[in-house]
């Protein structure tokens, strides 16, 4: 991996030459986030924009001669590309992980707003997207009527939620690649270091409290949406609480695997311990570390 961070940041041909190459394998597109991470965070704002201009040029050029579009290059600069390089800059600067992800976490709160501003009836949206979707597939009839209640009844109403919390994990992992790359590099175990203290804070926690319970109340909608978007930034509090107090037991990092595969079926309890970390600092208490606030 040290080998792979020094070539990309021998220039900017060879860092957009990742970025292309990993950008055009679906499983692998992140590492074209984490990319450009690397290179804002180790050369500044400038050259991280130059770098993603090129690559998204090559990116927008390969996508319209193959498909007659470059619409997919378009969406993945914007949804991607874009608050990467500007996450970076803000870490690169202030050198606080906490504040970098208050931003993310507001970014995507910011997207959820946005969505439901233009979008009038967000759950007729997404019927209709999937309803496209599954008749390019060909798997119309294959929901059955149990298929469709769960997606019309559960998933439908929470999707704008939903689809936001992927894109901003997606954009967080390209981070995070980025952080560990550079760590790698210059700070072997900076990011543990960081993640391990890393808390959101009070005023966030209690925030993101508040929208969960009114959610609980409203209903979906985009108070539901919001909790959706401010929950996933406390799992990650909640992760990075484990792996505190995994470390500062001497554990072996197998005790992490349940965390991992269970975090999607447990989302709101380990939002719960991220939010209940931020507001009464359980990681000091129990010997996880100090908190960063």
């Amino acid at each position: 991996m040290k080998a792979f961070a020094a070539f990309i940041l021998r220039g900017p041909f060879q860092a957009a030459t990742v970025m292309v190459a990993a950008a055009l394998l679906p499983l692998l597109s992140v590492l074209a986030a984490g990319a450009l991470a690397l290179v804002t965070l180790r050369d500044g704002l400038r050259q991280g924009v130059v770098v993603g201009a090129m690559a998204g040029a090559a990116l927008f050029a390969l996508m319209f001669a193959a498909l007659g579009t470059g619409e997919p290059a378009l969406r993945l600069i914007l949804e991607q590309w874009v608050p990467v390089l500007l996450l970076a800059e803000v870490l690169r600067r202030s050198v606080s992980l906490p504040l970098t992800l208050l931003l993310w976490m507001a970014l995507g709160a910011a997207t959820v707003v946005g969505f439901h501003l233009v979008v009038p009836d967000p759950a007729a949206y997404w019927q209709s997207v999937v309803e496209a979707f599954l008749a390019v597939t060909g798997a119309e009839g294959e929901l059955g009527a149990e298929g469709g209640t769960l997606l019309q009844e559960e998933l439908l109403p929470v999707m704008t939620g939903l689809w936001a919390m992927n894109l901003m994990l997606v954009v967080l992992a390209g981070l995070l690649i980025g952080r560990g790359l550079q760590a790698l590099m210059y700070n072997p175990g900076g990011l543990r270091a960081e993640f391990h203290s890393l808390d959101l804070g009070r005023e966030a926690a209690l925030v993101a409290l508040v929208l969960w319970l009114g959610g609980l109340f409203a209903g979906p909608g985009l108070i539901t949406d919001l909790a959706l978007v401010t929950g996933v930034a406390f799992v990650v509090q909640a992760i990075a609480f484990s792996h505190a107090m995994v470390a500062a037991r001497g554990l072996s990092v197998g005790w992490l695997v349940p965390v991992y595969l269970l975090a999607p079926l447990l989302f709101r309890p380990l939002a719960l311990v991220g939010i209940g970390d931020a507001l009464f600092q359980w990681r000091r208490r129990l010997g996880g570390g100090a908190s960063s606030q």
